[in-house]
C-alpha cells in the first residue's frame, strides 16, 4: 500500500529544490550574459586590431615624408577617427608641405608644455578650443583626443588623433591599441624623418629607372 504523505525528510528536499531551482537558473542566465558580452568584447578586439594592423603595415610600407604625411592623414583616419596630426619635438631636418606632420613648437606654449611632458598615452573629452588648436578643424562641443608618445631613438613626438564623438575617446578606453600604433609610427618616423632627402633620391632614382 502506497505511502500518502511525503517524509519530512522528503519535504526537506523538495522545500530545497525549490529554493535552489530559481537560483541555479538566476546563475545561468547571468553566465550567459558574462559569455556574450565577452564574445562581442572578443569580436570587437579583432576589428580593431585589424584596424590598426592595417595602419601599422601602411606606416611601415612609407618610404618618404610625404608618404608618412599621407598615412597619418589618410589611412589612420579613414581606419580610425576623424583627424590626426603627428608633432615632433626638435626635428633633425626641416620639411615643407606636410599637412599632418608638424613641430611640437608650432603650438603654443600651454600645448607645447603639455604635450612635452606626456609619458603614457591620455584619452579624453575636450573642448572645441583644444581641438581647434592641436587639429586646425572646427567641430561642435565637446570632442575626444587621444594623445600618443612617439618615441624612438632620437626621436620623440606626439600623435594626436581626434573624435567629434566625445565618447570616442573617453577617459576610460583601453589604449593597448593606440600604443602599439604609437610604437610603429615612431620606429617609421625615426627611420624616414632622419634623413628624408635620401629616402625620396630613392624613391625619384626608382621612378626615373621604371
Amino acid at each position: 500500500m502506497g505511502r500518502s504523505s511525503l517524509t519530512k525528510r522528503e519535504r526537506n528536499v523538495v522545500s530545497l529544490t525549490d529554493v535552489r531551482l530559481p537560483e541555479l537558473r538566476a546563475e545561468i542566465a547571468d553566465l550567459r550574459e558574462r559569455l556574450q558580452n565577452v564574445t562581442e568584447i572578443f569580436n570587437e578586439n579583432e576589428q580593431s586590431f585589424k584596424i590598426i594592423a592595417e595602419i601599422a603595415l601602411t606606416l611601415q610600407e612609407c618610404e618618404t615624408v610625404e608618404d608618412l604625411d599621407d598615412a597619418i592623414g589618410g589611412t589612420m583616419i579613414e581606419r580610425s577617427a576623424d583627424h590626426a596630426r603627428f608633432y615632433v619635438e626638435q626635428p633633425e631636418v626641416t620639411w615643407t608641405g606636410s599637412q599632418h606632420i608638424r613641430a611640437l613648437g608650432t603650438l603654443n606654449a600651454s600645448l607645447c608644455e603639455s604635450l612635452s611632458a606626456l609619458t603614457s598615452t591620455k584619452c579624453e573629452a575636450c573642448r572645441r578650443e583644444t581641438y581647434r588648436a592641436l587639429l586646425d578643424v572646427n567641430v561642435a562641443d565637446p570632442a575626444s583626443l587621444a594623445q600618443i608618445p612617439v618615441s624612438h631613438r632620437s626621436l620623440k613626438g606626439v600623435l594626436v588623433v581626434g573624435a567629434e564623438d566625445p565618447d570616442f575617446f573617453a577617459n576610460d578606453v583601453g589604449t593597448l591599441f593606440l600604443d602599439f600604433l604609437g610604437a610603429t609610427l615612431a620606429c617609421s618616423a625615426d627611420r624616414i624623418l632622419a634623413n628624408p632627402g635620401a629616402y625620396s633620391l630613392k624613391r625619384d632614382s626608382l621612378e626615373s629607372i621604371s
